[in-house]
């Protein structure tokens, strides 16, 4: 009797245990949407992002306000018309995660390389990211990097354009 008692009770533990939820991966639909959202940056295909993103998402970039996603697409192309090339060094890292209450976060980081135009300047900015996404689409974003290399350059790239433009004066006195 005591060996069928522990058989059943050993039956019951087994089938009461469940699969752990995987909370971490490195690969997932939402994971892809990521890197398909840096690559329509690569190629400054801005409005290809606006499908990414649900109508009223939050998007908050070296702010604390959010913006919307219509404002994304117009800096970008705006931003977009001084560099003349646009790339992510070594590719996006990704993760996922899903917290306790079911969330889906991916977290990027990026080290982004541009060159302006008129110019062999680089520009090398380390960008992390994190998206909250629901049925497949991302409805918050936060993304902080560090604009001093961007003003740095542009500040250099002015300075010699204005070098050379005093230089062409006095010549022509």
């Amino acid at each position: 009797m005591k060996k069928l008692f522990l058989f059943a009770f050993s039956l019951a533990l087994m089938f009461s245990c469940k699969e752990p939820v995987k909370q971490y991966t490195k690969s997932s639909p939402e994971i892809e949407t990521i890197k398909t959202l840096h690559q329509y940056f690569q190629e400054g295909n801005y409005e290809a992002l606006k499908d990414l993103y649900v109508e009223g998402a939050e998007i908050f970039e070296n702010s604390f306000e959010s913006k919307s996603i219509e404002d994304v697409v117009k800096e970008g192309k705006e931003g977009r018309v001084y560099l003349a090339d646009y790339t992510f060094k070594e590719g996006i890292k990704c993760e996922m995660i899903i917290n306790d209450e079911g969330e889906k976060w991916v977290n990027s980081w990026a080290h982004w390389q541009g060159t302006l135009k008129g110019s062999d300047k680089e520009i090398h900015v380390p960008i992390i990211s994190r998206f909250l996404f629901k049925d497949g689409k991302i409805v918050k974003e936060y993304s902080f990097w560090d604009n001093l290399p961007s003003y740095s350059a542009f500040e250099e790239l002015a300075s010699e354009k204005l070098d050379n433009l005093e230089e062409a004066l006095e010549e022509d006195k």
